[in-house]
């Protein structure tokens, strides 16, 4: 008698997990859907993944940076190899958001949180940091193809200054990418930046990545880098 009961006990306890998991999975059912290209679901957001993938969220789940970031981790818990590489880059830091509007890239941080619409695209972008020695040059040879992409001076943007720049499509690969360059005196310049993953499976996948270009100013002071920097801008207007 007591066995039987708690084997009843036992199989509503499992009934009840059985439950709780399938009400999860319906939670996040539109994580596992993609919608067919220019349509979104209503109510939602788009998410394109940094292999490229376009997932429908609730855009609920977009309310702040802290609660989108949580989401992201909860969708790359799976064994499939382009989960696994984002979730790398996610447990390493070395990814960020932003709003791809073609023409215009808005980062999405914790400092900078737009009130997300349905209907908006999320871009999740790998970094890769690059040192460069040199301000003058805008060609860029593609982390994962190698092709050489002439860039004009207003594909870069500045972290100093405030202006926009669209991303660009590689002209061999088609991966999209944006490169940012900041200014660092090489005596604070930290030598452990030589870390960018690139294995075969990363080579294949990854589709959206943002340039983290350093420059490293030898001996020269705060005010001639920003005079450097002003000159480029004026560049920029013509």
């Amino acid at each position: 008698m007591q066995s039987q009961r708690e084997t009843h006990e036992l199989l509503i306890i499992a009934r009840r997990r059985d439950e709780g998991l399938q009400n999860i999975e319906q939670s996040f059912a539109a994580l596992s859907v993609s919608p067919l290209p220019g349509s979104v679901a209503p109510g939602c957001v788009t998410l394109v993944d940094a292999t490229g993938r376009h997932q429908a969220i609730s855009v609920n789940l977009c309310t702040s940076y802290q609660q989108l970031n949580s989401m992201l981790r909860v969708l790359f818990e799976r064994d499939a190899v382009e989960a696994q590489i984002q979730r790398r880059y996610i447990e390493e830091g070395k990814y960020d958001l932003c709003i791809d509007e073609g023409k215009q890239v808005t980062p999405l941080t914790s400092h900078n949180w737009s009130s997300i619409e349905p209907g908006t695209k999320i871009v999740m972008r790998v970094t890769i940091q690059q040192e460069i020695s040199s301000l003058s040059g805008v060609d860029y040879p593609c982390h994962f193809c190698g092709a050489v992409n002439h860039l004009g001076a207003r594909s870069v943007k500045y972290k100093s200054r405030g202006r926009t720049v669209c991303s660009t499509e590689c002209r061999e690969c088609k991966r999209c990418f944006q490169i940012t360059r900041s200014l660092v005196d090489w005596r604070k310049q930290s030598s452990n930046r030589d870390s960018n993953h690139k294995t075969d499976a990363e080579m294949l996948l990854v589709r959206n990545f943002h340039v983290e270009q350093i420059v490293c100013m030898i001996h020269v002071p705060l005010s001639a880098m920003k005079c450097v920097i002003w000159s480029f801008d004026l560049l920029w207007r013509r």
